[in-house]
């Protein structure tokens, strides 16, 4: 993979993370297994709070300390309203990616 390719994925990455906060707050380690179902693949150790760190700075996103069931001290995500604002800036430009991507799968899907 090269540069472009993971830009592109942390971008897409960082939208699904802020759209799982938008349904509900979680907590870093419910958000990396919820990618890693959709995605079908275990992501790299820490991905996930390395974007959810980006996300925070930019102010995207707040978290809050709660106690868990376990007693211990786990950090939960809100989506800010700067972040559903970046959502929404996003909705444009994603649907028009997806007829593109759908056309080149469906090119790909007829030449296998």
């Amino acid at each position: 993979m090269n540069v472009t390719d993971e830009k592109i994925l942390r971008g897409l990455l960082s939208l699904y993370l802020l759209r799982e906060i938008c349904i509900s707050p979680k907590c870093g380690y419910e958000l990396n297994k919820n990618i890693s179902e959709k995605l079908g693949v275990v992501l790299p150790k820490g991905t996930v709070y390395v974007l959810l760190k980006s996300l925070f700075m930019k102010g995207y996103i707040q978290n809050e300390k709660v106690i868990n069931t376990k007693g211990k001290n786990t950090l939960i995500y809100r989506i800010t309203d700067r972040g559903n604002e970046f959502m929404r800036s996003h909705y444009q430009p994603l649907h028009l990616a997806r007829g593109i991507i759908d056309d080149i799968l469906l090119t790909i899907d007829r030449s296998l």
